[in-house]
């Protein structure tokens, strides 16, 4: 799999569609794939997820991850956008070998949703991230130089049901890695007024030069335990690619800010 957390990548066939209007209910985490919405002014969505990942030799796991992201106000020419920082507690286990645990690189964001859902128009927008190196790549914490994130996001809701995807470019400066493209969908519907299930299917080029590119899907949901708190799961695999499994549990928290 790659370094991207936001997501891996479909067949731009796809995209196309979601971006158009496929049917579908909300977006963003437990998913890789990512929407445009954020936080109200003020308002902050705090998602704490224990994260794994299963591939040929090896099993990756953020235990946790600290996902902050704040909605802030629109002053004058500034628009109301999100500010996204993400700090993961990497444990790196070899099949056979060591085990290394300690933090990894850390990501920070903005997110500016520039058009809103109208009729048939979808909301989009964009999510420039740049990830800091942080984790300590000779241990396999991290990437050792920064990478730069920058993807294209929209979604659109029919009723009980609502569709999101991302089209993004990866920038790696780190040695033996290569830039590359990825894509995803995700198609969801409110089941209940406290669960809604849904799923994705994503890709991505290879991003390294001996690499493989990767298809790959996810199940999940999220149950809303009160107001304030939802689960977040999901679990998966690659349709092609090394990923054996992958999981995501976790709890979101949206605190402030006007509804």
């Amino acid at each position: 799999m790659c370094l991207r957390r936001g997501g891996l990548y479909i067949r731009r066939v796809v995209i196309v569609l979601a971006l158009l209007g496929l049917p579908a209910a909300w977006a963003g985490p437990p998913f890789i794939t990512d929407d445009p919405e954020i936080p109200p002014p003020n308002g902050w969505e705090i998602n704490v997820p224990f994260i794994v990942e299963r591939s040929r030799g090896e099993t990756d796991m953020e235990a946790p991850l600290f996902d902050i992201n704040y909605g802030t106000p629109a002053m004058g020419w500034v628009p109301h956008v999100q500010l996204k920082l993400e700090i993961p507690v990497e444990v790196v286990s070899k099949d056979g070998g060591s085990t290394d645990a300690g933090p990894g690189d850390m990501l920070l964001g903005v997110k500016w949703p520039f058009l809103e859902e109208q009729d048939w128009r979808p909301m989009v927008g964009i999510y420039p991230q740049v990830l800091v190196p942080t984790g300590e790549r000779s241990r396999g914490l991290g990437e050792g130089k920064p990478a730069y994130i920058l993807p294209v996001l929209a979604e659109k809701h029919w009723g009980k049901w609502t569709a999101y995807g991302d089209v993004g470019y990866v920038v790696q400066t780190a040695n033996n890695q290569r830039n590359y493209w990825y894509e995803g969908v995700s198609i969801n519907r409110e089941i209940t007024e406290r669960l809604e299930l849904g799923g994705e299917i994503a890709w991505n080029s290879p991003p390294e030069p001996e690499g493989y590119s990767n298809l790959a899907f996810n199940l999940g949901g999220t149950w809303k335990l009160s107001e304030q708190f939802n689960l977040l799961f999901s679990a998966g695999r690659s349709i092609h690619g090394e990923t054996d499994f992958m999981a995501y549990l976790g709890i979101q928290m949206e605190l402030g800010g006007a509804k």
